[in-house]
């Protein structure tokens, strides 16, 4: 791909730009490239827009879905992106286009005040009535891992298909790392008959903005739907534990109890809380083991990306204790 400064990316832009314009009949003052395929339209009237670009691969059936599951946010009055225009989508060559509202705002501070808002979001998206149509197709995985998106197992066949990819180019030597790690995907907990809702793939401090008005608003909503709430909350989870210093139980008692004013788990969920937050940190040791072993080396078991169940197994359990407590108080 060519890099954000070279004459071709600038050349994508441009066409992007012009495109957009003769789409929506507006003007654009600036354009500016915010992450891969995420571009924030300055427009010379009105308030400034983001176009997310999806790969030719990515259906465009996937990309309507997407603004489906906006507009029933915004029907829920839940603080997430806004479609910019009744008709939002469109695929010019093939690719999925979506423009919706920038939102104004910083990257929200990963402090416990925080993470437990952030937390009660999630809860309530939970506790949405469930919807129809593309609202309620199955989500789960993130699209950058799966081709099909789709739910957790989507995810984890994604992996095994890394593995394969480069199962040839591993030596006998180094091949510990490799076996551990088609073991580990092939008891992963796929969240089988867990209780479902609409969930957020990708409920991470990234993907939430803090507004000047002292708000929070969830952005990022690709193949967002219907899938297993742990999954989700897993993420959150393990995403806000981790600091500096290791992990925080402070962080995690907040993320529980936002979480828990609108969501009471089940005991199924927690029993099986630690092994469906490893999910998301297998499968991202798949992809990085890929992209190491493309790159002409072979991890040997010390590599950063390879976390220690250890730490799994005390966050989740911090979290356990918490949830349960809370049901004692009830």
């Amino acid at each position: 791909m060519a890099s954000h400064g070279s004459a071709e990316a600038r050349a994508l832009l441009e066409k992007l730009r012009a495109y957009l314009e003769r789409r929506y009949e507006i003007r654009i003052v600036g354009l500016n490239r915010l992450e891969r395929g995420v571009y924030r339209l300055d427009r010379k009237e009105g308030r400034s827009w983001v176009a997310r670009v999806f790969p030719v691969e990515r259906a465009v059936e996937r990309v309507q879905g997407d603004a489906e599951v906006l507009r029933f946010l915004e029907e829920h009055d839940f603080p997430a992106e806004r479609c910019a225009r009744p008709d939002p989508v469109s695929a010019p060559g093939g690719r999925g286009v979506l423009v919706t509202e920038h939102i104004a705002g910083a990257k929200a501070e990963p402090n416990q005040t925080t993470l437990r808002t952030f937390a009660t979001m999630l809860g309530r998206l939970s506790s949405l009535p469930a919807g129809s149509g593309e609202v309620a197709r199955e989500a789960g995985s993130l699209h950058h891992y799966s081709p099909r998106e789709g739910g957790p197992r989507n995810e984890l066949d994604a992996a095994v298909s890394w593995l394969d990819e480069v199962e040839d180019r591993v030596p006998a030597r180094g091949r510990a790392v490799l076996e551990s790690l088609r073991e580990q995907v092939a008891r992963a907990d796929d969240c089988h008959r867990l209780p479902e809702a609409l969930i957020h793939p990708d409920p991470v401090l990234k993907n939430l903005i803090a507004t000047p008005d002292a708000g929070h608003v969830l952005i990022d909503w690709t193949g967002a739907g219907r899938g297993p709430r742990l999954a989700s909350l897993a993420v959150l989870i393990w995403a806000s534990a981790l600091d500096k210093e290791g992990w925080s139980p402070e962080r995690v008692d907040a993320v529980v109890a936002g979480y828990g004013s609108h969501v009471h788990l089940r005991q199924d969920e927690l029993t099986r809380l630690a092994d469906v937050m490893r999910n998301r940190r297998l499968v991202f040791a798949c992809w990085r083991y890929r992209h190491t072993v493309i790159s002409g080396k072979t991890p040997d078991g010390s590599e950063w990306w390879l976390s220690s169940d250890e730490l799994v197994e005390a966050i989740a359990a911090r979290a356990r204790t918490t949830f349960q407590r809370s049901l004692e108080k009830t």
